[in-house]
């Protein structure tokens, strides 16, 4: 009995392997040509402004918080649906610069991407 436990082991860590490598690679994050949602930096004498962009190659929900930290701290959270017709704004914040600052903006699709992307001195603050 222990043999045949034995080889069955054996066989199901074989086969099993590729689908749960499978698997972890579909959760991936989205590449940033697929994403519906991009950071875009505007820098200024002393200012920054940063836009949530949306750009979408289909209707889908999307979910992003955007922070925006440095001289003074920001966030905007928000929950929309997209849809495949060009870029838009969704957001937009501004900081004065020079103290350093960071963006992070996290991105859930209902189509299972998640990512968080990020601009400025993120690890210096």
């Amino acid at each position: 009995m222990q043999t045949i436990m034995g080889k069955f082991g054996q066989l199901f860590a074989i086969f099993a392997s590729p689908l749960i490598l499978g698997a972890g690679a579909s959760m991936a994050s989205a590449s940033p040509h697929d994403r519906a949602i991009s950071l875009n930096v505007i820098e200024d004498t002393g200012t920054v402004e940063v836009q949530v962009v949306a750009d979408s190659q289909v209707t889908q929900q999307v979910e992003f918080e955007i922070e925006l930290t440095g001289a003074s701290n920001s966030r905007h959270k928000s929950s929309v649906t997209l849809a495949p017709d060009g870029r838009k704004v969704l957001s937009r914040m501004r900081i004065n610069a020079s103290d350093g600052w960071c963006a992070r903006l996290t991105v859930s699709e209902a189509s299972g991407g998640q990512y968080t992307l990020t601009e400025g001195d993120c690890g210096l603050i």
